[in-house]
């Protein structure tokens, strides 16, 4: 017996992390149906996809309702997005985002989401966990950064407690600098580790109890803050500590870790409870992790995900140019599908651009 058409309505397919939802999609097995949602008919993601309708912001009293007619319309099984700004709206609003639009919405429970998601509140679980961390200040503690300079010397480095890509962040190379920084609010300030053997981006799974199940290593390269290179690599001393943060954090679904090699052995830096940026990547050697929540929550089965071990990953740009006739509809009505002139656009030669 054949398994049932699913549809998934993917929010944000404007950004890179969405797209990568939308391209492990498409390489599944899975029959799914999937339904773009974005901020204006000019963005790519829209046009990857069966159907598209434009929303308002997350934060506006507007998008709920708007999710809910989308939903409700297009019959959606299952919500996904890896758009951080509307986790942030919805993180705690599960419940009631299932509730309104009849879909289900996976995502990080909000006490382990709102842990992670602020570099010093990370900073200080790791510490508990007695997993290792680089030291580190609030800028907003002016003795906490004179300690930390006199223990670790300059540079120093200084990110926004919320964000990624490494947008915000700052290297301090001088007093001058960090008075620059003690005068900002919401930042940490960092020891500069000294790498020893690379940065990794760990994409891990777990069941929907918490329960790790596998996970897959690159070792990357950065491009403005986005994986730019990134080679599979079954370094044991980091699949060690990332196996050890999973346990501990037992977030369900997909999470990312951000890891450097230094010359303390691997520490972890950042944490995305979310499908993360090289998702398609991941998905392109075989772990799909999109395809594996979806048959976990909506069809119900084990998730199963095998151990990758070899490939690279080369990332470039690309273009895409819509047909008319569904630009023309978003624009005019809000939304496209392939009773008003859906014509869907390609992904890139191997899916995995962007």
């Amino acid at each position: 017996m054949a398994a049932r058409r699913i549809t998934a309505a993917v929010i944000g397919v404007g950004g890179n992390v969405s797209q990568g939802i939308v391209k492990a999609l498409r390489r599944s097995s899975l029959d799914c149906r999937i339904i773009g949602l974005d901020l204006s008919a000019d963005q790519a993601g829209l046009y990857f996809c069966d159907a598209g309708w434009i929303t308002p912001r997350a934060e506006d009293p507007a998008f709920l309702p708007r999710l809910e007619q989308i939903c409700r319309a297009e019959s959606v099984d299952i919500i996904l997005t890896g758009c951080e700004p509307v986790l942030d709206v919805l993180a705690d609003r599960r419940q009631e985002v299932e509730q309104r639009t009849g879909a289900l919405f996976p995502v990080a429970p909000p006490e382990t989401y709102w842990t992670v998601r602020d570099k010093w509140t990370l900073s200080e679980w790791m510490r508990g966990q007695g997993l290792p961390t680089a030291q580190a200040a609030l800028s907003e503690d002016r003795q906490a950064l004179d300690r930390l300079r006199a223990d670790c010397g300059f540079p120093l480095l200084a990110k926004p407690r919320r964000g990624g890509g490494s947008r915000g962040l700052l290297v301090l190379q001088d007093e001058a600098d960090l008075d620059y920084v003690a005068r900002k609010s919401r930042y940490v300030v960092e020891e500069m580790l000294r790498p020893a053997g690379g940065e990794y981006t760990v994409g891990c799974f777990s069941d929907r109890n918490g329960n790790p199940v596998e996970m897959i290593l690159l070792r990357r390269e950065l491009h403005l803050g986005t994986t730019y290179r990134a080679w599979v690599d079954d370094d044991p001393a980091v699949r060690d500590m990332a196996t050890r943060i999973c346990e501990a954090l037992r977030i369900p679904g997909p999470c990312n870790l951000q890891l450097l090699l230094s010359d303390r052995g691997p520490v972890c830096f950042e944490i995305n409870p979310r499908f993360s940026g090289t998702t398609a990547i991941r998905a392109a050697f075989g772990f799909n992790d999109v395809e594996t929540l979806v048959r976990e929550r909506v069809l119900g089965e084990p998730p199963r995900l095998p151990r990758i071990r070899e490939g690279i990953a080369l990332r470039y740009w690309n273009e895409l140019y819509p047909a008319p006739d569904p630009r023309k509809a978003l624009n005019e009505l809000g939304r496209f599908n392939e009773s008003n002139g859906a014509e869907r656009g390609h992904i890139g030669s191997e899916g995995i651009s962007s």
